[in-house]
């Protein structure tokens, strides 16, 4: 009986090596119907405008099995080969041209897709085209690739002075650019000047922007796909150094920065070894200069406009989106602002947490750097600040360097805040101001805020669209937009 049993044991044994060669001989079978056709996940693959020289971000599509058999592709080639604009890989292998690749039933593979464009003559952008040929069973698909090319003038760590730029080119600036002393850059009407990633826009002479209501100078970053148009951080921002004088931005659109505007945050006389030299951060006789006009500031993942002991006269201005605040005021400084919308409700990228607008007589660097300097004037006359802070403190004041002076009005204002006194005078504390559609970025009063025709005269003849203020037989709407209300 024992030996019956060994002898099945050994049965078994021999069936399973019998049934182990049988798989390992038996071949792969593919689909080799000549009718038989690959998928996509898309049939083209667009690329946004792309600088010239500048490569793209990576597009892909995947190339799926819909079989329950094996499908074998004879060959995967980028059509331009070698020259192409259009880069390929396929799986994570770089090449213009794959064959004998197989896929599994039912599976797929990526093909992942990178453009850089030469530059030509052309000012308006020009498109560049090339296709993805696959042959499956002498079956020919092809998937095609299109990109649109846009020549610039290109900054790259470079000093300018005296320029004048006009619209006929975007300008790419790469590893910052500065306007240096004693010199003026003159940016015309339409400019598009994009910053490549961390780079900055530092002005030491003079800042001149002249753009128009139906022309702004857009100031922003240099990724142009859709992902990337409201994504805060990308470059540092437009930073006037301490002692610069007679910057003007009339008419500017600044977004997708750290901080959007920068006066007199940082200097050139700093010496990172002797950090008292930190104290010109607190000396009048540097204060840096600028008036601002009718320009929108927003999407910033910081501050939307900061200024240290700085002289800043603001009108019609939209700050939006930001991380801090939209408007911060340190270490003293003379500042007029009026007819702005300082608005804060957050976004995707940033959330509301600091108040809108704060306001100190010093800036600290550590606990043993502290300077202060008087706050001789911050005043506001027809502005809207306001967001939604969980607690509605959305002023911030804070006058702990005990500087001599500390003197802000806000006069005709809509505010949020839980703050009062004759400072704030004949403002609407706590009033909503009913914008238009905050989720779609319309800070248009609504027809029934009560900002409509709640302002006071204060020499700004039109809002941020060029519209006469105020409308006959009426009072100005307090914030940067006037709305006709019959």
């Amino acid at each position: 009986m024992a030996g019956m049993k060994r002898f099945s044991v050994w049965i078994l044994v021999l069936l399973g090596v019998v049934l182990s060669m049988t798989a390992a001989c038996r071949r792969i079978s593919f689909i080799e119907d000549s009718g038989a056709k690959l998928t996509f996940s898309r049939d083209t693959v667009k690329f946004d405008t792309v600088f010239t020289t500048v490569g793209s971000a990576t597009r892909s599509f995947k190339i799926y099995n819909p079989y329950n058999e094996n499908i074998r592709i004879s060959s995967i080639e980028l059509m331009g080969g070698e020259p192409s604009n259009f880069r390929m890989n396929v799986d994570g292998l770089p090449g213009t041209e794959f064959t004998d690749l197989e896929i599994a039933p039912n599976d797929s593979l990526y093909v992942f897709v990178e453009v850089t464009i030469d530059p030509n003559e052309d000012q308006l952008p020009y498109v560049i085209e090339d296709s993805i040929r696959m042959v499956t069973n002498n079956n020919e698909q092809f998937v095609q690739l299109v990109a649109w090319g846009q020549n610039a003038h290109f900054y790259d760590g470079v000093i300018v002075c005296d320029e004048v730029w006009n619209n006929d080119l975007p300008y790419v600036i790469y590893n910052s650019i500065l306007v240096d002393s004693l010199c003026t850059l003159t940016i015309n009407e339409g400019c598009r000047i994009y910053m490549h990633g961390g780079s900055s826009f530092y002005v030491l002479g003079t800042l001149e922007i002249n753009g128009t209501f139906d022309s702004l100078v857009t100031f922003q970053a240099d990724r142009l796909e859709n992902f990337f148009e409201e994504i805060p951080g990308q470059w540092t921002g437009i930073s006037i150094l301490r002692s610069s004088r007679d910057n003007v931005i009339h008419y500017a659109s600044i977004r997708n920065a750290i901080n959007g505007i920068m006066v007199g945050l940082q200097s050139t006389a700093v010496d990172p070894d002797d950090l008292s030299t930190l104290s010109t951060f607190a000396d009048v006789s540097t204060q840096p200069e600028l008036e601002i006009r009718n320009s929108y500031v927003y999407d910033c993942s910081s501050y939307g406009m900061i200024a240290v002991n700085a002289q800043v006269n603001g009108d019609n201005l939209l700050i939006y989106g930001t991380g801090e605040s939209n408007l911060s005021l340190a270490c003293g400084g003379y500042y007029t602002f009026r007819h702005c919308t300082l608005a804060n409700y957050g976004s995707v990228y940033v959330s509301h947490q600091n108040p809108v607008l704060s306001m100190s007589d010093f800036i600290a660097f550590g606990p043993d750097y502290v300077y202060t300097n008087s706050l001789e004037q911050a005043y506001f006359y027809n502005s809207i600040i306001y967001g939604n802070i969980a607690e509605g403190k959305e002023v911030l004041l804070s006058n702990e360097g005990e500087g001599v002076t500390f003197n802000y009005l806000f006069n005709h204002c809509m505010i949020r805040t839980e703050l009062d006194g004759p400072e704030f005078e004949d403002c609407l504390l706590n009033v909503g101001p009913l914008f238009a559609d905050v989720t779609e970025r319309n800070y248009c009063p609504d027809t029934l805020s009560q900002a409509i025709n709640g302002g006071v005269e204060a020499g700004v003849p039109d809002d941020i669209l060029g519209t006469p203020r105020p409308f006959a037989g009426t009072l100005p709407d307090i914030g940067c937009y006037e709305t006709y209300v019959e």
